[in-house]
């Protein structure tokens, strides 16, 4: 391919986003395409600094938002790394989009007027401002999931380790990101895959957004 195309995974919390990514990365792999990741929040010092000052409890939603905005500018350095390699695709865990949907759902779940008009004000406001930073993404994929089966993965996440915090917990809240992801979706017609991902149609789901995804990378390349 001429140079790496950028897709971008979002989604809902226990929407099994990051296992259905790494099933089409391997998927990709198998057909001869190298394939690198990058997930944030990440390891840097903006990163761990968003993971833990940024997921207190007592922490204000805008405050929250802008800390982890900071931390996908801030890793866009490394992100440019990677592109900068040989590689075919980029799978970015999570971006800017990201941290404006929580970010806006949170405000929406604690009370304040938000929707439509404020995403793509603050979507566009953000693109433009950080033009020369943030990378341009060729397509996101957007991962949804049945409540139910939403519910299964938190708690499948909680008995292996995992910590599940409030917010993911919180039905109010992921039906607000649901509801800007949507108007998202919306938004940038045309470049958003929107996926349910059912609970035992792991491979299924992979095999057709695997081709899709090569499909429109050899559209753009």
């Amino acid at each position: 391919m001429a140079k790496p195309f950028i897709v971008v995974w979002e989604g809902l919390d226990g929407a099994g986003k990051t296992t259905l990514m790494n099933k089409v990365r391997e998927k990709l792999a198998e057909k001869g395409y190298s394939v690198a990741t990058y997930k944030t929040p990440s390891d840097s010092p903006t990163g761990a600094f968003a993971k833990t000052y940024g997921n207190d409890p007592g922490v204000d939603p805008l405050t929250r938002m802008l800390l982890f905005l900071a931390n996908t500018s801030d890793d866009s350095k490394r992100m440019r790394e990677l592109v900068s390699e040989k590689t075919d695709f980029l799978f970015i865990d999570r971006y800017y989009l990201c941290s404006i949907v929580y970010g806006l759902a949170f405000l929406r779940t604690s009370g304040t007027q938000v929707g439509e008009e404020e995403l793509e004000t603050t979507i566009r406001l953000f693109e433009k401002l950080g033009e020369q930073v943030f990378l341009k993404p060729d397509l996101y994929v957007i991962v949804d999931a049945p409540e139910e089966d939403r519910v299964k993965r938190l708690k499948r996440k909680e008995s292996q380790g995992g910590v599940e915090s409030e917010l993911e917990r919180d039905l109010r809240m992921q039906n607000n990101v649901r509801f800007f992801y949507k108007a998202f979706a919306q938004l940038k017609d045309g470049q958003v895959i929107w996926i349910m991902n059912l609970e035992g149609r792991l491979e299924e789901s992979a095999d057709r957004l695997s081709a899709e995804i090569i499909s429109r990378a050899r559209k753009v390349g």
